[in-house]
């Protein structure tokens, strides 16, 4: 899995790519998670590039954005392949997330 963070404005844009599972999510949760900190950061992850996502890629994704609503942090999710999607329709995590078609369209949301 390759994690890439770029600064777009006052946004932090995290690219992933590969399969956010179980030999993945650790380092997943903890690369986002350090930047859930601060004062109130905007953070998009861009799931262009995950086209797989096990329980405990879910796991990880449910304490990044209970931290997120913790510390006042706005957390979105943006390119969410139809297959990923539907596992988070399935589980309910759905209502939990800002979820954007594309990185402009997040970008937009987290900075208006």
């Amino acid at each position: 899995m390759e994690i890439q963070k770029e600064q777009v404005g006052e946004v932090c844009v995290v690219t992933v790519n590969g399969h956010l599972d179980g030999t993945h999510s650790t380092a997943f949760c903890n690369q986002v998670g350090e930047l859930i900190t601060g004062t109130n950061p905007k953070i998009l992850v861009d799931f262009t590039g995950i086209d797989f996502i096990t329980s405990a890629g879910l796991r990880a994704l449910l304490l990044l954005v209970k931290k997120a609503d913790a510390s006042g942090s706005v957390f979105a999710l943006c390119g969410v392949s139809d297959q990923v999607r539907q596992v988070l329709d399935t589980v309910g995590f759905t209502a939990m997330f800002s979820i954007h078609s594309g990185r402009g369209e997040g970008l937009a949301a987290l900075t208006a």
